[in-house]
């Protein structure tokens, strides 16, 4: 049985969102691998996510990875309950992460090596959202079964200077490095990406699609870099923005070799994600909703 071509291995979260204005809205499906596979979605019909959830996640949740045609494939060992976070918002795209359950069965009981289908492992494109300490390992496994295109993106609490050296490993190992401005800056006490940019590249990435919230993207590789603009809409919740462009990053990557248009792809599917509270809907008309925007933004150059 076949695998499907894009995935991303991470745990299923439950949020609870907090806005600014001080309005919530509870019980919505989460996690940074959720929020990638749905970004991959926007453009791939064969995608999956490799999981760990409790036994008490809710039907209505599960369901909506069959609704919208993505793979869930769940881990052996299990966090119980399923994890659950506030996500608390601020006025300038802030966001505070809280565990309203254990955070430390949360990491701990992430997906392993052996939870990956053998034949997932022949994936075109694997989205790794591990602690960085752990990617080297992931990575190996991953480009030894044949994965050709390996995107990592370490989670927030990661980016400090102390595990500067736990970046340094991973990086040479995977194609694509995709963080956020925010997080670069602590890690690496800089704030110009451009600046930012060029660090990671001298530590041995080949490519590097700094995200910047509302101020778009910068795609960078040794020879050539870009400026990837947002797409213009109306802006609900930003949660997983960051992860669904990265999932529509990969995508495009693997489809057209293109870095700039990796970057339309990934900025496309981050404009799904910030519409509405939760999941994006996937249907008939989302192929045509996503090459319109696509065309817009490659119009605009």
């Amino acid at each position: 049985m076949k695998g499907p071509d894009f995935a991303a291995i991470a745990g299923l979260i439950i949020d609870d969102i907090v806005l600014p204005t001080g309005d919530t809205r509870m019980g919505v499906p989460g996690g940074s691998g959720t929020h990638s596979v749905w970004g991959m979605r926007i453009w791939s019909e064969s995608v999956g996510l490799i999981a760990s959830y409790g036994a008490n996640c809710p039907a209505e949740i599960l369901a909506t990875f069959d609704q919208a045609g993505i793979a869930l494939h769940r881990a052996a060992a299990n966090p119980d309950p399923t994890p659950r976070c506030w996500q608390i918002f601020e006025f300038n795209q802030h966001r505070t992460e809280i565990f309203r359950t254990s955070e430390s069965d949360f990491y701990r009981l992430q997906p392993v090596l052996s939870d990956i289908p053998a034949e997932w492992q022949t994936t075109v494109g694997f989205h790794l959202l591990h602690e960085a300490k752990d990617i080297p390992a992931f990575a190996r496994h991953l480009s030894a079964g044949g994965v050709k295109w390996i995107l990592a993106e370490p989670p927030p609490s990661d980016f400090t200077p102390e595990k500067l050296d736990e970046f340094a490993a991973f990086l040479p190992l995977v194609d694509i490095f995709s963080p956020n401005w925010e997080e670069s800056s602590l890690l690496l006490g800089i704030n110009d990406p451009d600046a930012i940019v060029d660090r990671f590249l001298e530590m041995g990435v080949s490519l590097v699609a700094l995200r910047m919230g509302g101020a778009g993207s910068l795609v960078a590789t040794a020879e050539e870099r870009w400026r990837i603009p947002v797409v213009p809409t109306h802006v609900v919740d930003v949660t997983g923005a960051g992860n669904s462009y990265c999932g529509g990053f990969l995508v495009g990557y693997a489809q057209t070799g293109d870095p700039w248009l990796a970057g339309l792809y990934g900025a496309v599917s981050a404009s799904f994600t910030i519409e509405q509270f939760g999941l994006p809907v996937i249907d008939g008309e989302t192929d045509a909703r996503a090459a319109g925007r696509l065309n817009e933004l490659q119009r605009k150059g």
